[in-house]
């Protein structure tokens, strides 16, 4: 006989910090533009279908939705602060114009990004706001449709839609707030700024899981405390309580990254299926990979969760391909199969931890059949349970032990996305040389100040564009980003610069 079988979604929302050292403007629009979209949407499916998920936010991305709300950050990319750089970067199509299966008339792209004099660039950045606004907002408004079947916008019509933008962005945090306090969802965090944690600790782990790479030596054990110690205060201050559970980095974890959690009282913590793997030497079965295991450490125990890879990977990456209601079909036909095998007497968790923003821009109408499907259909079956991670562990406590835990993340069970490129490698020695000056340097507030960016500067996803795994247009503004934030420790201590950072162009740290 089949049994219940209970299903943990994780969606994470991450957003790196945009602005430059001290600056109130934001080089890059993303946060803006996914909280319009993407935290917009995820919050209206949650309040159409209230089903229990868990979701977890950066820091550094809930800091920036507090301030833009407040109006002491902006971006350039909007028409009220727009910058030629930003202009000539919506002209390129750098910035994609999430349009296709919208239900709006789409454009020519071509047209649009290549017309001439004030009227073309009225439209450009008129299809800039429209297209990035949630589905939600946009089908619940027939004037926006109205204004996407005209084609042609004016000052005031941009004057109106920024203002939309502004509007749904400063409600997405007392959004989430209310419903992690009157609905069912659980919220979790991340530490603050997005480090790679077990790397941030001692980079030296690295040699286990990527033994043919040059590894350059890095350890800050307080920076890394910090980092979870402000992130657990930030997000209790944010939503009103503090978070049972954190989704490290890029899902990186390590013993020393689990030992730190756990003695800072962090309860579970999730990553992916590929470390149980490489921590059981095998593929986990079902019933190891479908239970939390308890963690032990000499400062304290932690729950740790692995995420079904497949399955995870499936919505991120294929479902959008598919009709919605058959991707959702699918997917619950799948969770529900675990039940079909299991005959542990406590019941499978399967956990599916996954972006929560970047998956849905090819999905149809920004996924709208698909969550329809999915949580309407999770709340009527028979044998899926929707839990919250935390919901399960009240009621059924984590399975058996680990006394090993495999040093890796998300992606391939290792950390080479972040480290072990030459790329890579120049930003981790410029980060410990930053580091070296700022901790020969005498307390005061200057030191105080460049400890603050150092704290950007040690943030995943300047090293993620370092090296040749990724690319994207956008590469010189990450690297001025983080050569800046460096820099600006160097200044705030009295000491000069060194001579690389001002040779890191935009190609990289080691002239890719």
């Amino acid at each position: 006989m089949a049994t219940e079988v209970h299903v943990a979604f994780l969606w994470h929302m991450h957003q790196p910090w945009y602005a430059l050292p001290e600056g109130d403007e934001n080089l890059l629009p993303w946060t803006r533009l996914r909280a319009a979209k993407d935290y917009t949407d995820m919050a209206a499916w949650l309040e159409r279908w209230p089903v229990p998920v868990t979701v977890n936010f950066t820091p550094s991305l809930t800091e920036q939705l507090r301030r833009y709300a407040q109006g002491c950050l902006s971006d350039r990319y909007l028409p009220s602060r727009l910058a030629p750089e930003a202009l000539a970067d919506l002209r390129a199509g750098h910035v994609p114009l999430p349009l296709a299966r919208r239900g709006l008339p789409a454009p020519d792209l071509g047209r649009l990004r290549g017309g001439k004099g004030e009227e073309a660039e009225r439209t450009l950045l008129g299809w800039s706001l429209l297209a990035w606004l949630g589905q939600s907002v946009l089908e619940a408004d027939p004037d926006l449709r109205a204004l996407g079947e005209r084609g042609s916008f004016s000052p005031a019509d941009l004057a109106s839609l920024e203002e939309r933008h502004r509007h749904h962005l400063a409600q997405v945090l007392p959004r989430y707030r209310r419903l992690a306090q009157e609905g069912p969802i659980e919220l979790s965090a991340t530490p603050f700024y997005h480090p790679i944690l077990p790397l941030l600790l001692d980079s030296s782990v690295a040699h286990r899981c990527q033994p043919g790479n040059s590894i350059p030596p890095f350890s800050s054990p307080e920076d890394a405390e910090e980092q979870v110690r402000r992130a657990l205060r930030h997000h209790e201050e944010t939503f009103g309580r503090a978070p049972a559970g954190m989704w490290p980095a890029e899902g990186a974890v390590s013993p020393a990254a689990l030992a730190l959690l756990a003695r800072l009282g962090v309860r579970w913590a999730a990553t992916d299926g590929g470390i149980l793997a490489q921590t059981l030497g095998r593929p986990p079965r079902p019933e190891e990979l479908y239970r939390p295991w308890r963690f032990a450490s000499p400062e304290g125990e932690i729950v740790v969760l692995f995420r079904d890879t497949f399955l995870s990977n499936r919505i991120s990456f294929d479902y959008h391909a598919w009709r919605g209601e058959d991707a959702a079909g699918d997917l619950l036909a799948r969770l529900a199969a675990v039940g079909e095998y299991w005959r542990d007497p406590v019941p499978p968790l399967v956990l599916v931890a996954m972006d929560g923003e970047n998956a849905w821009d090819g999905f149809e109408r920004n996924g709208l059949p698909f969550f329809e499907a999915l949580y309407s259909g999770l709340a009527r079956h028979p044998r899926l349970i929707p839990t919250t991670v935390s919901a399960y562990l009240d009621r059924y406590g984590p399975g058996g032990a680990l006394t090993d835990l495999w040093p890796g993340s998300w992606i391939d069970a290792d950390f080479r996305t972040w480290i072990g490129h030459p790329a890579q490698n120049r930003g981790w020695e410029l980060l410990a040389q930053a580091h070296r000056a700022v901790a020969a340097a005498p307390p005061g507030p200057g030191r105080d100040r460049a400890r603050e960016t150092l704290l950007v500067a040690e943030g995943s996803d300047w090293f993620w564009w370092y090296g040749p795994r990724h690319s994207s247009p956008h590469e010189p503004v990450f690297d001025l980003l983080f050569r800046s934030h460096l820099a600006h420790a160097f200044r705030e201590v009295g000491a000069p610069p060194p001579r690389p950072l001002e040779a890191l162009g935009a190609g990289g740290p080691a002239g890719r």
